[in-house]
């Protein structure tokens, strides 16, 4: 006779039978079979975070820098909902994770029975499936049915088009027994995976050999990606320029990684727009690029990747290519470079090369403020260190200097929140045997700080927190500082001591409200080997925010 819970230690069993390495769990009740599959079969592999947004975040962090799926599990009620902005970055990044989530009974939804809310396809906007187990296993073909589900959802989380995915569980009571044993006869179903030979169609290609300028513009992708082992061969093609942020991680001396500076002291001097457009990757932070695109005429623009839906940021998508970018890249390096004698690269570097003296020039005369801060530590990281960037004002700052070859850099930028970004740069630096430094303003240091309530919070982890006391974004845009009652519901000052939180949780700390106190500290900040530490620096938001806008205007 099956066991009604069969199908719950089948499901950890499949997981590990599928190279799920890892498990985060917040603890809770109706979760409790859930939690006792999963410890008994992962062990030491499962780690516990009780705030539910916190851990989602923290898988997310995993996953980007293992690149392999990672199993949620949560009670039932509002701890799923908690899950919800980090599957919603997971989506938009294409990030594999699997949420598994406890649900009541289904003749007790709706009833004003304890804990209960609607969870069947509860993030059906954000998530690349959703499934629901049966409530109990009573025959062969419930257990069959449920098999052929879990393997299901691991193999649209792990596909070309990965991302994540929802499993909900129904659990009846009693929710504290012994579970069984996996069952011998386990279903595992993988979905082979394999790269096909790619040939670009004759017409593309006589696009491509015709271009006299190219514009290759890669937005987010991980570090050591396929696409950043095959971009910088074509810059062989002398057409050919490579515009990639560094959170696109395309690191080569000839590759533009921080055009939003650059095209905003253009002044009217941009290069000729490209005959031809290669767009493909993540999101883009840089606004300057976006309206230098969009104002531009007509251009033939390929965008390609495993997309769901047309991505037209630019409004020139012409063509799209439903395949991986890296496929694309191999076939244009394979093919023989183009000979031309056009000047389009050799002016882009030109104008790279003469606002990175402008801006230095700059640096020089400003007092102490945020850009300062961000060009000592540009200098100052050491090779092989991760850096994860905040949202807002953080990954603007750090877009005013060419990345640094030998430095990852991760930035939730699919839908570009402050929730979890210290968060996730505790995942990545759980996965991750180099330093990671969680680069942060206040208010995303503040809103995530139950990213420090967490026991397995890697030593590895290092936390700068650039404090201005508010939302230093809201006086770098244009707009908020003119609305009424800036100050008291825009800016979000607050009275936070940084330094009593961080006792709080038993974490190192540093602080520097100077060039030179920051640089005292720092070595001490990169270097300490026994535990997590937070080096907080101060800083004037309304003194910032000038200088960031002399700095966007340095050729004036």
């Amino acid at each position: 006779m099956l066991h009604p819970k069969q199908h719950i230690a089948d499901l950890a069993e499949i997981c590990n039978k599928r190279d799920i390495s890892r498990v985060v769990i917040s603890p809770g009740s109706r979760s409790a079979p859930l939690i006792k599959a999963f410890v008994q079969t992962f062990g030491d592999r499962c780690v516990s975070i009780v705030d539910e947004r916190s851990a989602a975040y923290y898988a997310l962090g995993i996953a980007l820098q293992t690149q392999q799926p990672v199993v949620l599990i949560c009670t039932s009620g509002t701890a799923v909902l908690n899950y919800a902005p980090a599957l919603a970055e997971a989506f938009y990044q294409k990030v594999p994770l699997l949420a598994i989530t406890a649900d009541r009974p289904h003749e007790w939804i709706d009833q004003q029975d304890n804990q209960t809310l609607r969870q069947k396809d509860i993030y059906q906007n954000y998530i690349r499936a959703s499934f629901e187990l049966p409530q109990i296993i009573t025959t062969p073909d419930d257990l069959w049915y449920a098999h052929r589900m879990i393997n299901e959802a691991v193999n649209v989380c792990i596909s070309q088009n990965k991302g994540p995915v929802h499993i909900n569980v129904p659990l009846t009571d009693p929710l504290y027994e012994d579970l069984p044993l996996p069952s011998q006869k386990i279903l595992v179903i993988p979905r082979e995976l394999s790269d096909m030979e790619f040939k670009l169609p004759a017409d593309m290609v006589l696009d491509w050999e015709n271009a006299r300028r190219i514009m290759i513009l890669h937005g987010q992708d991980i570090p050591d990606s396929r696409n950043a082992q095959i971009l910088p061969a074509l810059l062989k093609d002398e057409r050919v320029v490579i515009l990639a942020e560094n959170i696109a991680n395309i690191q080569d001396s000839l590759v533009l990684s921080n055009s939003n500076v650059v095209l905003s002291n253009a002044r009217g001097n941009n290069p000729h727009y490209p005959d031809l457009i290669l767009h493909s990757g993540g999101q883009v932070v840089s606004k300057a690029l976006t309206a230098y695109l969009r104002r531009a005429p007509a251009i033939k623009c390929w965008r390609i990747g495993t997309d769901q839906g047309i991505i037209d940021t630019f409004r020139q998508t012409s063509r799209l290519l439903p395949y991986p970018a890296s496929w694309v890249y191999q076939a244009l390096a394979d093919a023989k470079p183009v000979k031309s004698d056009t000047d389009y690269r050799s002016d882009w570097l030109r104008l790279v090369s003469e606002t990175g003296k402008l801006v230095e020039r700059a640096l020089t005369q400003l007092p102490f403020c945020d850009a300062q801060v961000f060009s000592m530590i540009h200098h100052a990281i050491p090779e092989g260190t991760v850096v994860s960037l905040g949202n807002s004002s953080v990954i603007r700052y750090s877009q005013f200097f060419p990345a640094r070859r030998g430095i990852s850099y991760y930035a939730n930028r699919g839908v570009s929140g402050i929730d979890g970004s210290l968060s996730t740069a505790a995942g990545i630096a759980h996965a991750s045997d180099k330093v990671v430094i969680a680069m942060v303003g206040d208010l995303g240091f503040l809103y995530d700080s139950n990213a420090l309530w967490n026991n397995a919070l890697p030593r590895n982890l290092r936390i700068l927190v650039i404090n201005n006391q508010g939302g230093g974004i809201f006086h770098i845009l244009k707009g908020p500082l003119e609305q009424p009652g800036f100050k008291k519901v825009i800016e979000a000052h607050h009275p936070v001591n940084i330094h009593k939180l961080a006792e709080a949780y038993g974490l190192g700390y540093l602080f520097a409200d100077s060039v030179s106190t920051l640089s005292k500290v720092w070595e001490e900040f990169i270097s300490t080997p026994d535990h997590p530490i937070i080096l907080e620096v101060k800083t004037d938001a309304a003194t910032s925010a000038s200088c960031f806008r002399k700095l966007m205007n340095s050729a004036g």
